[in-house]
């Protein structure tokens, strides 16, 4: 049996709606260790992916959130990886990341299905913010990336709609899982030189 650790709020939500035995709920250090005692019927199973699904799209924009405070681009939302690949077909605005060998970056979203531009295009579906880019923004710092997409939201706001936002940080992540459910050597690789500097 193995264990999955998730925040109190969630083992509140859980304990509450499984009384029935179907697994015990124990907390450790802020964090629910939900230990399967039977097997959980397919209902109870949708609902716990539900559940950690809303709980990663929180957990994404709270980490875009200063980046939304600081532009006023609320409407946005923030893209949430899944199992499935959300890049596939998609327009991805990837600006320079500083120290970041980005053409084996937009080699890895290549990989991936998705086309990287470092402009961003009337077609964008997809905005990747850098590490950096936000910890500047948490010291009240816009660079260029953020006050050009300031300019875009002022001139046209519509566009935002239907934009989503992600981070380095939450697509590196994601790309690690992939590749442990989906070995690809020439990712893997790629990844590791991007990482290196």
């Amino acid at each position: 049996m193995g264990s999955l650790f998730l925040p109190s709020h969630v083992a509140s939500f859980y304990s509450n709606y499984c009384k029935d035995n179907i697994f015990f709920v124990s907390l450790q250090m802020n964090a629910a260790n939900i230990r399967f005692m039977k097997n959980m019927s397919s209902q109870q199973l949708d609902l716990f992916d539900d559940y950690a699904l809303e709980s990663q799209k929180q957990q994404a924009a709270n980490r875009l959130m200063v980046f939304f405070e600081a532009t006023g681009i609320r409407r946005s939302k923030p893209l949430v990886f899944g199992e499935d690949n959300p890049l596939c077909q998609k327009e991805m605005y990837v600006p320079d990341i500083a120290g970041k060998n980005m053409g084996v970056f937009y080699q890895i979203i290549g990989n991936l299905g998705a086309y990287a531009n470092k402009e961003f295009l009337d077609d964008t579906d997809i905005i990747l913010l850098s590490d950096d880019t936000l910890k500047k923004l948490e010291q009240g710092i816009k660079d260029d990336v953020v006050l050009e997409m300031e300019k875009r939201h002022k001139k046209s706001s519509a566009k935002f709609l239907n934009l989503l936002f992600t981070c380095e940080a939450d697509f590196i992540s994601w790309v690690k899982r992939r590749l442990e459910t989906s070995p690809d050597e020439n990712t893997l690789r790629l990844l590791e030189i991007y990482e290196k500097g």
